[in-house]
């Protein structure tokens, strides 16, 4: 079923084929907009019936208009402030590169700290700007003291710096995937800077773009880091309207603003991906070596880096220093322990739950139909979940578990844990395909050739080779999912709070030293998660 340019990674009855890919689509279109449907769907009802309280809802006020483009603005905001730094930071990791000057194990500590920074839970991003604030408050004087910064730039830089990987690894393979016969007919017709602006940045653009979209696109729909420095983002009024009216089809009007936005931006990024130069990866020996371009803006690409390492070590000590806290963490731990154990289940369940999903539709995304309309299609399928805000999807797993689930279910934590693995499902089907494109399609046609379709070419071949992406892709949904919080909040029974909601509430009373030794528990199981994956992908070439 899963292939790589045509030869079948996983083999089965030609008649079970697409009824498993239908049925596999058919469960990732119901989990990821089923729920936002469902509430659109009674939407348009009252829309229909000429109900005022629906039209209300439709047509922002000029308080929601106000506050869309305050939200727009810090959006923007953090997606420019992280793909300028996180570009700048990825040229000047790769000159370092193209000079001979990282070594393959300095390549893949980077990695491993680019992968371990992006799932570090949000709230610890929060955390670290709340504790730089207080640091430099303490520079100052009693009688001139330090000026607090505005809650909006403070949540711009939380934001952007949490975000920044993607757009740095964005950049780079944006940068990488420059055809190296191009440089040098360029170099020879407009040697120097020419190089760098008029043929590799516009080549690597498409790359770029992309990844600074995804920031903005993530930075818009999140409520929670903005509302831990008191900025109010649109995000908030779906679930505020919730609370208030306990009518979820009100949120889905409200919310249609947000996904129309982040569906265009989306959709932008796909089209400059599609129209651009294949993103595909390269030895960076081969590829920069004499790259002299790359010296193009040196000092402030040098700079990004220093500020990106200087926040990653930051976060590292701000964790490192609530280890010295270790006369609270025994009782602490204790204290938490049903919330831990209970977080633990749920993200293991949501990232179970994910798999099968995932990886039937990134088959099906591998092996895709000759016609570039339905291509187009399957890739919109697959991305447009990404542009429903979390609390809508958790608006409408909540509704669904007032009337729908039985006790058993609402009790079970089966409710938050199917919500995280629809938010995440999407990411995880992008990360199978990642891997299935990378599998070599000489071993496929000679396991085809030497052994025949059947369970012990499945369990003998075809697993071994799916591994990597099948056990990144379940570390990925379980790592994002111990820190997912909007999701969370909206589906958690009453009783069975995960941690995540605890952390959230002491940050917002300012115990900063609990959230702190939280955060060391929960970075040590989500790093060492993803440090499992690491390892395990490397082994496997």
């Amino acid at each position: 079923m899963w292939t790589m340019g045509g030869p079948r990674l996983l083999s089965m009855r030609p008649g079970l084929r697409p009824a498993l890919i239908l049925l596999a689509w058919g469960l990732f279109l119901a989990l990821t907009l089923g729920p936002a449907v469902g509430l659109f769907a009674e939407a348009a009802g009252r829309l229909l019936a000429g109900a005022p309280e629906a039209w209300t809802a439709l047509v922002p006020s000029a308080r929601r208009a106000a506050l869309l483009g305050r939200s727009l603005a810090l959006s923007a905001g953090v997606a420019l402030f992280a793909g300028l730094v996180g570009g700048l930071a990825a040229l000047a990791l790769l000159r370092r590169a193209a000079r001979g000057r990282l070594s393959g194990a300095m390549r893949s500590v980077i990695l491993a700290v680019l992968v371990l920074w992006v799932i570090t839970p949000p709230y610890l991003h929060a955390l670290a700007g709340m504790e730089a604030g207080n640091w430099l408050r303490g520079l100052g004087s009693a009688a001139s003291p330090m000026p607090d910064l505005p809650g909006w730039l403070a949540a711009l830089f939380a934001q952007g710096f949490a975000l920044m990987p993607i757009a740095m690894i964005a950049a780079a393979i944006g940068f990488i995937s420059v055809e190296r016969d191009l440089v040098d007919s360029a170099t020879l017709l407009r040697p120097g800077r020419g190089v760098f602006f008029r043929v590799v940045l516009p080549l690597a653009a498409p790359a770029i773009l992309a990844g600074t979209g995804a920031v903005f696109v993530f930075s818009l729909l999140d409520y929670s880091t903005p509302s831990l420095f008191g900025v109010s983002s649109y995000a908030m009024e779906i679930v505020a309207e919730y609370s208030s009216s306990r009518a979820p089809w009100r949120a889905a009007l409200i919310a249609l603003p947000l996904i129309a936005i982040a569906a265009l931006v989306i959709g932008a990024g796909l089209a400059a991906l599609a129209n651009g130069t294949p993103a595909h990866a390269r030895a960076l020996g081969r590829a920069f070596r004499f790259y002299r371009p790359l010296d193009t803006l040196r000092p402030p690409a040098m700079a990004a880096l220093w500020l990106a390492a200087a926040y990653a070590g930051m976060i590292l000590a701000l964790l490192l220093a609530s280890a010295l806290l270790w006369r609270i963490l025994p009782q602490l731990v204790w204290e938490v322990r049903q919330d831990l154990a209970r977080t633990l289940l749920t993200a293991g369940l949501a990232g179970a739950l994910a798999l099968a999903p995932a990886a039937l539709v990134a088959g099906s995304l591998a092996a895709p139909p000759r016609k570039p309309i339905l291509r187009a299609a399957m890739w919109l399928g697959v991305l447009i979940p990404l542009a429903i805000p979390p609390s809508l999807t958790g608006v409408g797993y909540a509704t669904f578990l007032a009337c729908c689930a039985p006790d058993g279910v609402r009790t079970a934590g089966w409710v938050p844990a199917l919500a995280q693995a629809a938010r995440f499902l999407p990411l995880a089907v992008l990360l199978i395909y990642v891997q299935m494109r990378r599998v070599d399609p000489l071993l496929i046609d000679a396991a085809r050739v030497l052994r025949p379709p059947g369970p012990a070419r499945w369990w003998r071949i075809d697993l071994p080779l799916s591994a990597p992406g099948l056990i990144a892709a379940f570390g990925l949904v379980f790592c994002a999912s111990i820190g997912e919080l909007e999701v969370t909040m909206m589906t958690a029974a009453p009783g069975q709070g995960l941690l995540s909601m605890r952390v959230f509430n002491y940050l917002h009373y300012g115990v900063s030293e609990t959230v702190a030794a939280l955060g060391l528990v929960l970075a040590v199981i989500v790093w060492s998660v993803a440090a499992f994956g690491l390892w395990f992908a490397r082994q496997r070439g």
